[in-house]
């Protein structure tokens, strides 16, 4: 197996794969550690999976705290090379058993083409962890997306303020909100 390309990134929550560009990665353990600790909120991360490559390995984590996932590079000797956070998905397979990202099929090049899932609606809002929210929009931001999620009213700026974290979050969490 040759080296991934690491500027690709992205894992499958439910299948526990790492994708490394085009290039799928196993896991080759499934094991909950304390890893590190978590640049965006200091907090804990936890290990979710384990793989290797020829010439390094990868573990896959997630903050306890704000949910961020993140590849843990470390070299053959189990040194420290560098971290980086990565979006997540989960593919499901439809009744034609092709594959399908959160009901967007997938792009033929892979997951690292395939579009982000959208979030649309309360319904969907509200199966975001609040901890995720919390982690990129602030209390009155929050107030205002949940609010025009209802079809209430809401005040204008806050709702803005939010609109210009989307892409934040999206490259954050891998979802993109367009409430």
């Amino acid at each position: 197996m040759t080296t991934p390309d690491t500027r690709n990134y992205s894992y499958d929550l439910k299948e526990n794969l790492l994708y490394a560009g085009d290039q799928q990665v196993p896991a080759y353990e499934l094991e909950e550690n304390e890893i590190g600790t978590c640049g965006n909120c200091e907090s804990t991360i936890i290990s979710l999976s384990y793989h290797e490559t020829d010439d390094e390995f990868i573990v896959a984590g997630k903050c306890t705290n704000c949910g961020i996932l993140s590849a843990n590079i470390y070299d053959p000797g189990w040194n420290w090379v560098c971290e980086i956070a990565i979006p997540h998905f989960s593919r499901s397979v439809s009744e034609n058993n092709t594959d399908e990202l959160s009901g967007t099929r997938l792009n033929a090049q892979g997951p690292k083409n395939a579009e982000m899932p959208e979030i649309d609606g309360l319904k969907l809002l509200n199966s975001i962890p609040m901890k995720q929210i919390e982690a990129i929009f602030s209390p009155t931001e929050i107030t205002a997306l949940f609010a025009r999620a209802k079809g209430e009213e809401c005040i204008r700026q806050y709702l803005y303020n939010a609109r210009k974290k989307y892409q934040t979050f999206e490259d954050v969490f891998g979802v993109k909100l367009t409430i």
